[in-house]
């Protein structure tokens, strides 16, 4: 491939000429031009598939001109400015740049925008290089079906990114500078490469392609080896094989190179559900609050797996089971707001989907964290509440004799013991004395707003005992009710 570099900075031009021989790009032609002139005479001569350029070089009435001849001559375009300008900016539309880079440059930032533009440029390179092993018939029926030729001689890689995207793998391979190119084939979720056995060390291949696709990408990635052997096994086999081994990056996360080996061909029992002892212990973990112990539980449960290991998808089943312990607890505490459920939902399509188990249980405890948090609320307001509660319906009952501890219980729905606990604890104050309270203030406003009698006071406030309510009033006030009205 070619690239034109057409830059005035002779320092950018010779960080270019290093990075593309630092990081073995498929570029084994670099042309350089230092003016429009220069430029404009080797787009026409070389049609540059990459061309590089300072728009801050090109002169406005030299524009409309360029602008034809990149369109014309060149199939992938990076700019480079000193100005982070709209009008920049524009420019770099107008030629559908790869990427506008403003200066001072980052060498990163040069790479990345190379490598894009490679990903495009190479295809049809990579299309006509694989050519020969495409001819042997190792192909896409290979994979999938078993009548093909026997492969003694093809080592399989397959390579799977942790969010299973394969659009930019696929574009990566296509201009990954291989040892031996391989037959690269994506897949719906990852991308297999057949290589014909040639003594490489193809554990090390995989481990640069990691690190080379790690200097651009931040997704983690996992490569699975089926190296070539003396057995004349089909490719069909071979991706099978891969295929289950991919599995370990469920237990031991990605950024991995994974070869066979004997425990992984072993698969241990684990009960999918919780045992009604299990479910016990949840119930009151989750009642307790016991943020420490549930994360020692999780921990233990499913971070410290050693091979064989059991099939993902009854870990999967298992921690639903656990989901539905926390929905239980949600309900007990009236947790059905739309966001919870939201963020139930979140959780629940994690252990579905999520890739690494050490992901899901990590997403799941801090889920379990804020519904503590939560219940925790929800608890301190349901006792608020039923305080208030339990207030107002002694406000509105107060003139009944009868009226108990057991009848505000009853209303607030709760026995009668536990809301005498959570009346102390928030006003200081027994049941007895806050009815009385009530009565006596109720008394003071007659009192002093009616002519009513002491004693039609009294029936009016709750007493049937006349002197009764005198000798309640005069303790809580320190005068009777005559005395308390006349000094009034």
């Amino acid at each position: 491939m070619k690239i034109l570099i057409s830059e005035r900075d002779q320092h950018e031009r010779i960080v270019i000429e290093w990075l593309i021989s630092a990081y073995s790009f498929p570029i084994n032609h670099v042309i350089t031009a230092t003016t429009i002139k220069e430029t404009i005479i080797m787009l026409e001569k070389e049609t540059p598939d990459i061309l590089y350029i300072e728009l801050d070089m090109i002169p406005n009435e030299n524009w409309a001109s360029m602008t034809r001849h990149v369109k014309r001559f060149c199939k992938k375009v990076i700019v480079v400015s000193a100005e982070a300008t709209f009008e920049r900016a524009k420019q770099a539309l107008e030629w559908q740049s790869i990427d506008l880079l403003v200066k001072p440059l980052e060498p990163i930032q040069i790479k990345r925008c190379l490598q894009m533009a490679l990903s495009n440029a190479a295809i049809g390179e990579q299309k006509h290089s694989q050519g020969s092993l495409h001819n042997e018939g190792y192909s896409y029926r290979s994979l999938f079906l078993n009548d093909e030729q026997h492969a003694a001689n093809i080592t399989l890689i397959l390579l799977q990114t942790e969010n299973q995207k394969v659009i930019d793998l696929a574009s990566f391979l296509s201009f990954y500078p291989f040892r031996e190119q391989p037959v690269i084939l994506p897949l719906m979720d990852a991308v297999v490469c057949l290589f014909r056995d040639t003594g490489i060390g193809y554990k090390e291949e995989a481990w640069k392609i990691l690190r080379e696709w790690e200097a651009v990408y931040i997704e983690p990635l996992a490569a699975v080896i089926i190296p070539s052997g003396t057995e004349d096994s089909p490719v069909h086999d071979k991706y099978l094989k891969a295929r289950s081994l991919l599995e370990v990056t469920f237990f031991i996360g990605y950024r991995q190179v994974v070869l066979p080996r004997d425990e992984y061909e072993c698969r241990c029992e684990v009960d999918p559900f919780l045992t009604p002892n299990e479910q016990r212990e949840w119930i009151d973990m989750l009642n307790s609050f016991d943020k420490q112990k549930i994360k020692e539980w999780m921990h233990n449960e499913f971070l410290h797996i050693h091979t064989p290991f059991p099939n993902p998808e009854t870990l999967r089943t298992r921690l639903t089971s656990i989901l539905a312990q926390i929905r239980r607890f949600m309900k007990t505490y009236s947790l059905n707001k739309q966001d919870v459920e939201k963020y139930y939902m979140k959780i629940f399509t994690e252990i579905l989907k999520n890739s690494v188990l050490y992901r899901i249980v990590q997403e799941m405890l801090l889920f379990i964290y804020q519904i503590i948090d939560w219940a925790q609320e929800a608890e301190v307001d349901s006792k608020n509440d039923i305080i208030e509660k339990g207030i107002s319906y002694i406000e509105s009952h107060y003139s009944n004799p009868n009226l108990s501890l057991e009848k505000v219980a009853e209303a607030v729905g709760r026995n009668p013991s536990y809301y005498s606990h959570v009346l102390m604890n928030k006003h200081g104050t027994p049941f007895r004395q806050l009815l009385t309270t009530v009565r006596v203030k109720e008394a003071k406003r007659l009192l002093t707003g009616t002519e009513l009698s002491i004693k039609e006071i009294a029936y009016q406030v709750g007493f049937n005992n006349p002197n009764y309510f005198t000798r309640l009033f005069k303790e809580a006030t320190s005068f009777t009710p005559r005395e308390y009205r006349l000094n009034k």
